[in-house]
């Protein structure tokens, strides 16, 4: 079906069947730019509508079409209206340059019969809050991957000087295909009003969110962080703000008396959160910015977990792992007997060895993220780009193959993978979907057609083959990675013709 975009043609009259070029009921245009066809509304909000649309410009692909609404202030008079215009036209360009694989591509901006469009990128998949109404709570692993994964994105966006302003759960999705967090509504017009001073006091973000300066119309970066810690403790605690029958506000995780959030004591019956993680949710949702984070780096590292290595002691070693959301783990390590380490880079795998050896996987697997990270230099950034894994040294990448190989018993390793990549029909650096769930459902990342977390692999010699590594693709919780390679850069690994 095609959706008139018409405000003024009835609610019940505006779908039309495909194809149709003019609406049926009022004869508005149906093709936005003679491309974009609306086929059915997603949300409606304060600042505009958003539907689900068809690029027919583009092989019928997917996209979404945002109708923004000018506040009354700006319709009043001509002069106003231009002015808005102007202003969302450098919003846009500015979100049109913001190119991130965790941000939808704007695809489009334009003005079309006194209305403005932006079209941006589909992202098929579920948004957090729908994530929550159907697997519950999250535990303190699940909120740990979330802090990890947009905090990087974060740190992406304010460093080019651009503010969401209206971080919640709906405005994440979990992308589908990869199952990447994808911040969206990244609101041109709520940028545009922000910019532009007005006499309305008109109110930006989401009640229940939006930090205290930026109810005053001073959102700063450390306001999106805010946004990020109330996002955190709500999913945590599975409480949401309400409208009473009055149309009034209420959230019972915060106490405007006392001017503080109680989201331990609403936290389910079972639920742990250690010390680290508590304080880095606390010190996110204070109340003035002078007492928060004032960067999303400075929230990376304090997540960030220090490694101490014990001194070698005659006849054993021991390494003491310290992760912010898992306890204190000593791991023993036996001298490597005969191993041929050979790497490019001077990198030592001498660690990433003996935890093979002791069968420790998920240490190694941590370890095989690491060392990945070091071989490139880019532990500070935390994943590898495309052209990081073309230009992955061979020695390494084969050391660190031959090490899982050869301690699995041919079990586990990127070759290993990369042939049943190959059984599966995947090809030489090429992304498709169907190939992809059936090599998920190959080695275990997909169980009953649901993409698994980082925290449901199974790290035991019973794996299926292929099943590990791991840690390079969905992440690592206690750690500042969160895929090093990712969903979307495996299987540049596996067309690899030196592995």
């Amino acid at each position: 079906m095609t959706y008139c975009l018409n405000l003024d043609c009835p609610r019940d009259k505006r779908q039309n069947p495909p194809g149709t070029k003019y609406c049926l009921n009022c004869g508005s245009k149906l093709l936005l730019k003679d491309l974009y066809a609306a086929t059915e509304p997603l949300r409606d909000g304060g600042f505009g509508r958003t539907f689900r649309a068809v690029n027919h410009g583009k092989f019928e692909e997917l996209c979404v079409i945002k109708q923004l609404s000018p506040p009354q202030e700006f319709q009043r008079k001509p002069a106003h209206f231009k002015k808005y215009v102007r202003l969302f036209e450098q919003e846009a360009r500015r979100l049109y340059e913001l190119k991130h694989p965790q941000i939808p591509q704007l695809i489009s901006y334009f003005e079309e019969d006194g209305r403005l469009y932006l079209v941006q990128e589909f992202i098929d998949g579920n948004n957090l809050k729908d994530e929550l109404d159907k697997y519950g709570a999250y535990s303190e692993i699940k909120t740990s991957e979330l802090l990890l994964d947009l905090l990087p994105l974060l740190k992406f966006v304010h460093e080019r000087n651009v503010i969401h302003r209206d971080i919640k759960p709906e405005n994440v999705i979990r992308r589908s295909r990869d199952r990447k967090l994808v911040l969206i509504d990244f609101g041109v017009s709520k940028q545009v009003v922000a910019a532009a001073p007005t006499k309305t006091g008109t109110k930006l973000g989401t009640p229940g969110y939006a930090a205290l300066e930026q109810r005053h119309g001073r959102a700063v970066p450390a306001s999106d962080l805010y946004s990020l810690g109330v996002t955190c403790i709500r999913l945590l605690t599975s409480v949401m703000p309400y409208l009473d029958i009055y149309g009034d506000i209420h959230d019972d995780l915060y106490d405007p008396l006392e001017g503080r959030w109680l989201w331990r004591e609403a936290l389910p019956k079972g639920t742990l959160i250690s010390q680290d993680l508590g304080q880095v949710l606390d010190k996110l949702i204070q109340e003035y910015v002078k007492d928060r984070y004032k960067s999303a780096v400075e929230v990376l590292e304090a997540l960030k977990p220090p490694v101490v290595v014990v001194p070698a002691l005659e006849k054993l070693q021991q390494a003491t792992v310290l992760s912010p959301s898992l306890s204190t783990q000593r791991v023993a390590e036996s001298p490597v007997v005969s191993e041929n380490l050979e790497s490019e880079k001077g990198i030592d795998y001498s660690h990433l060895a003996r935890l093979l050896a002791a069968k420790n996987w998920r240490g190694a697997d941590e370890e095989t993220s690491v060392k990945m990270l070091e071989v490139m230099e880019q532990v500070s950034r935390g994943y590898l780009s495309e052209e990081d894994i073309r230009k992955f040294p061979a020695k390494d990448l084969q050391t660190i193959d031959r090490l899982w190989v050869r301690h699995s018993h041919r079990r586990f390793g990127f070759s290993v993978q990369k042939a049943l990549w190959v059984k599966s029909g995947g090809k030489a650096g090429v992304y498709d979907a169907t190939v992809w769930e059936k090599f998920g459902d190959r080695v275990g990342w997909r169980v009953n057609s649901q993409w698994v977390y980082y925290s449901e692999l199974n790290f035991s010699s019973k794996a299926k083959p292929g099943h590990l590594p791991g840690g390079t693709v969905f992440g690592w919780e206690g750690g500042v990675l969160c895929g090093v390679l990712g969903l979307g850069g495996i299987w540049f690994l596996l067309s690899r013709r030196d592995l």
